[in-house]
This record gives structure tokens, sequence and C-alpha cells, in this order.
């Protein structure tokens, strides 16, 4: 892999200095396009394929807002942006002409941080969120979704049965194993905490997977247990695999099928770029077959999981370094702790309420030692494969930057690591980022749906209103980005940026209003800023001639509205390549 040499010691820096040369360009040749498209190029060879005007046009192009009159795109890349008189010259009669109609058009949008197998196998399952993206908002509620499922999909005595997405800050506690026998002890259930995180099995399932009071906890997880030794059912982090080993997989027709729902969510959603973060040898598999068979149709970026590589798994990252069939392997994934929600994330101070169970001193604990975090982080180094590290709380994020500062020369080539989440990070923890080019992503969604929880049982009011610091990020001129984590929300990135506007909780109150971004900055973090983290600034990202024609037709302009309404907005149409893949209408 060619190496990318010394990177600027501002992001800001770089992306100004891109946006004026390109200014400048445009400035000298955009006027003559028209006449140059007349006299020198057969008009077949520059005609319009698509005409966008009568919009607005926002171009995410530098750090303050920039509107065009006309967008035209010609075999699926932008082939001009500025003015309706100059983009009409070029038009033939073969060319499209689309009115907006006040609509708003925009880069396609691109979640930085998601699973998109994952999402694939969430939509397949029991839904058992609390509203507004589910039902189950009591244990009852859990029972009633869970018995629905096994009765509309028929499944046999011993089937298994799967649901995802339960909220502890919305029920009063983890379900147990006997919540989950009340459903049925005739088939194996196991549901999973809306974090993706914890899991909890009934008694049938803990008897298969053969975990029982002898069990010891695995590094980097827990078995919970009552205070007879007697396991409760709750599995912490890794203590969740051999039940999920145990479970018979989905068929490669249906894992195809889910991916496919998966795909079809995102693009209603506006994003036209997907990650599939921690990638397993199963999910890169399931791309593969995808990508050959010509059914990715949104570009998929994976990051295997580093500690799974071995001699038998060793993914052609070479290859793959460019998108292939609309696969890429863009680097690699390390997890360094749990959730917050969860309250399993690894924390430097004691949780506000610890859970059951847990003394007061209670803060969480690491998934790796730092010797082995080192030994993963200069393998990623050595390799010069990009690195996304999970740290939801600041004690794994200190982990993180003492692995990084540990290498020789941590900025002598362009990496852009990335602290995934990045919830909990301190100030001290920013000037750590800075200095060694590190991309804060941040798991924007959690002020609304978590933040009356985070204040009132996970942080306390003051490190709970301080969750998901983009604000911090901003004022420092830091380039960051904000995911939505999928399948732990849907894929709602206009939720994500309403959130990092608004910093309002479910209850309606405003936690953190230092941390708020603005209506531009939350944009660029789904548009330029997410592009520049995939390496992918010169084909995405901002509405730019000679870049991928990915776009997406908002009914409004989030910058132009009262802030409140960003997540009113509505996606009328995704756009991938010049080619629309949803559509409202439809």
């Amino acid at each position: 892999m060619i190496l990318r040499l010394i990177v600027p010691p501002s992001f800001s820096m770089l992306m100004a200095l891109h946006s004026y040369l390109k200014d400048i360009v445009m400035r000298v040749y955009s006027p003559l396009l028209p006449i140059l498209a007349s006299v020198f190029i057969p008009s077949a060879a520059f005609a319009a394929d698509t005409l966008y005007f009568g919009g607005s046009i926002l171009t995410m192009v530098g750090n303050s807002p920039s509107y065009a009159e006309a967008l035209v795109t010609k075999d699926g890349n932008i082939s001009f942006v500025g003015t309706y008189d100059e983009a009409k010259a070029l038009a033939t009669d073969s060319t499209e002409m689309l009115d907006l109609e006040g609509a708003a058009l925009l880069p396609g949008l691109i979640d930085s941080h998601s699973h998109v197998t994952q999402m694939g196998l969430a939509l397949s399952v029991a839904n058992l969120a609390a509203p507004p993206y589910g039902l189950a908002d009591d244990f009852e509620g859990v029972q009633q979704t869970l018995r629905q499922y096994i009765d509309d999909n028929q499944i046999p005595k011993g089937g298994w049965v799967l649901g995802i997405g339960y909220d502890t800050s919305i029920l009063p506690d983890h379900p147990d194993s006997a919540i989950l026998d009340a459903v049925s002890t005739e088939h194996p259930i196991l549901i999973i905490h809306s974090s993706g995180h914890i899991g909890v099995v009934n008694s049938l399932a803990m008897e298969m997977s053969g975990i029982s009071a002898d069990s010891e906890n695995p590094q980097g997880g827990v078995i919970q247990k009552a205070a007879d030794g007697t396991p409760n059912g709750v599995l912490e982090e890794s203590a969740m695999w051999p039940v999920m080993l145990n479970m018979p997989q989905p068929d490669m027709a249906q894992q195809l099928d889910n991916l496919e729902m998966s795909l079809q969510e995102y693009a209603r959603n506006g994003i036209t770029s997907v990650q599939d973060g921690r990638t397993t040898p199963t999910d890169l598999a399931l791309l593969k077959k995808a990508a050959d068979d010509g059914d990715l149709w949104l570009d998929v970026n994976a990051y295997p999981a580093i500690e799974l590589l071995n001699e038998d798994w060793n993914p052609d990252f070479a290859h793959f370094a460019d998108y292939q069939n609309g696969l890429k392997l863009g680097g690699v994934k390390l997890n360094l702790d749990g959730s917050l929600p969860g309250m399993t994330a690894f924390s430097s101070q004691p949780y506000h309420k610890p859970p059951t169970g847990q003394t007061a001193d209670y803060h969480g604990y690491p998934a790796w030692s730092g010797e082995q975090i080192e030994g993963f982080i200069n393998k990623a180094w050595d390799n010069d494969w990009q690195i996304l590290i999970h740290t939801n709380a600041d004690a794994a994020g200190d982990q993180m930057l003492d692995a990084i500062k540990s290498l020789k020369d941590a900025t002598s080539k362009d990496w852009r690591p990335v602290m995934i989440h990045a919830q909990m990070a301190r100030e001290d923890q920013f000037d750590d980022m800075q200095a060694l080019n590190i991309i804060p992503s941040f798991e924007m969604t959690h002020p609304f749906m978590f933040g009356d929880y985070y204040m009132d049982t996970v942080l306390g009011p003051e490190r709970g209103a301080r969750n998901n610091p983009g604000g911090s990020a901003a004022k420092r001129d830091m380039l960051f980005t904000i995911h939505t984590d999928a399948p732990v929300v849907v894929p709602d990135v206009l939720m994500t940026a309403w959130t990092g506007v608004n910093r309002a909780t479910r209850s309606g109150q405003i936690i953190g209003e230092d941390q708020r971004l603005t209506a531009y900055q939350a944009m660029q973090a789904l548009t330029s800023h997410a592009a520049y983290q995939n390496f992918e600034e010169d084909i995405k990202g901002t509405l730019e001639v000679g870049k991928l024609a990915d776009l997406v037709i908002l009914s409004a302009d989030p910058l132009a509205i009262d802030p409140m309404g960003i997540r009113d907005i509505e996606v009328l149409e995704t756009i991938k390549a010049g080619e629309t893949v949803y559509s409202a209408d439809d």
C-alpha cells in the first residue's frame, strides 16, 4: 500500500486550502465550460444526464455554507456546479430537467460508523426497542413482542428465538431468565440490549450453551449471578459469545435477503455510503458474495475485527483498498470497552448509581490489557491499516491514547485513526487527539435516546450533560464525524444531526447546551468530514465537479429551518452514482 505522508497540522487548514484552490479553478473555468463543450467536445460526450435546479443546492464546500443554482450529472459523476444559465447550456433533448421545487439537494449522507450486516439481522428478528423505534416499554411489552414473533413466524419447539433492542433506559432493569422463561421454556431465547453489548437468555438457552454456576467470567465479559451463584441469564460483553456461537446461523440466501433489507433502510434515510464496523469472517463472506453478485448498490466500507485476524483469516486488504463492486476494506476495528447504557463501558470514575449487584466504586471494565492494545495498534500501524477504536468511556480513551503515544513517529504518516463513540472524552483527551491527528466520531443520538437515563442513573447530572461532547471538538476547529451505530438505533442520520444541534432528551430537557453543534457542523459531520474520515474526500462529501453523483434530496434545507424541525425533514430521494436507489414516491 502506498503511504500517504505527513498530515498538515490542522484538518481545517487542509480543508480550507482544498476549498480555496477549487474555488479559484471554478471561478476561472466554470463560465467557459459551455463554450468549451460546444467547441472542443462532441455534444454527446458532454451532454448532461440530469440537471437539478429550483431548490437549495447546498454544496458543503468549506467551513461556511455555500449554495449553487444548478448541478449537472453525467455518467454517474458531477459534471457542473454553478448558475442555472450556465448549466442549461449543457442540456440536450435527452437531459432530465429535475426541478427541486424548493427542496434541498446535498451530497449523499455518510454513516461514519455502523454495522450494515448486523442491521440486516436486526430487521429480521423481534424488535424489542422502546418508542419511538418500537413498542417494548415494559417487561410485559418485551414478553408480548416475543410471543407474537414466535406465533407470526411459527417457530417450532426447540427453535431459537432472537430479539434485539431492549432498552434499560426505559425498562426498570435488564430482564432475566425468569422473565424469558415466562415466554417459553420450549424455545431457547436470546435477547440483546439496545447497545448490542449485553444479552439475556432463558434457562433452556443457558443449558444448551453450557452456562452454569460453575462457569467463570471470560476475559472482557461477565456472567451475572444471583446471590446463591446461579446465573440469572444476563451476559455482558464476551460472555454472550458462547450463546451466539451455539445458535444456528441463517443460510447464505437468508443472509443476502437480510442484507438487502439493510441497504434499503440506509437508502431510505438518505445514506449512500455505509460502514460495517467490526466485520467477522462470516460478515465478510456475505459482503463478498453480495459484491460478486452485483448486489451491493450502496458503497460498503468494512473494517475487520483486528483480534480475529490470523493465519486462517487474512483478508486481502490490498485488493480491496478501493471499492470492488461496492466493497472496500477501509482498515480494522478494535473494541476497548462496552456500553454506557449497559454500564459496562470503562470509566475513570464510578457510575452514578451502580448496576444491580455492583458496589459503589464500580466503573466498568476494559476489554483488553494495555499490552494487548499496544500489540493490536502496532499491528495496524505496521500494516498501514486505518484503525477505528471503540472507546465509550474515558478510561478506555486513555488506553487508546496511551497506546498511540507509544508509537514511534505516531504522526509521520496520514493514518487517520478514529476514536469511535468518544462519548465521555475529556478536554485533556481532546488535546491529545488534536496532537495525534485522531478523528473523534460521536454516537450523537445518545443525548436523545439515553440522556435522561445518563443524567439520573448512569453518569449523574454533570457528566451526563457532557456526553457526546461534539461542541468541544467544534470549538477546537477539529474535524469530527457523527454516526448512528446502527442497529443500536435505526440509521436515521437526520435524527442524529437533530440531536447534535438541539441536545434534547426524550423528556424534552436540554442537556449540555455548550456542546451543541450548528446545523452546518452537523451536516459536515455527515458529508465532507465523513468522506475525509474514509479517505474519500476526493470523490465524495461535497458537490464539486468530478466527484461521484452521490446525492440526497431533502424536503427542506436543514440550515434554513427551525433546528427543532430537522428530525422531521423527509428524505425524498437518494441517488448513488447518478442512479436513484430510493424514492419516497415509490
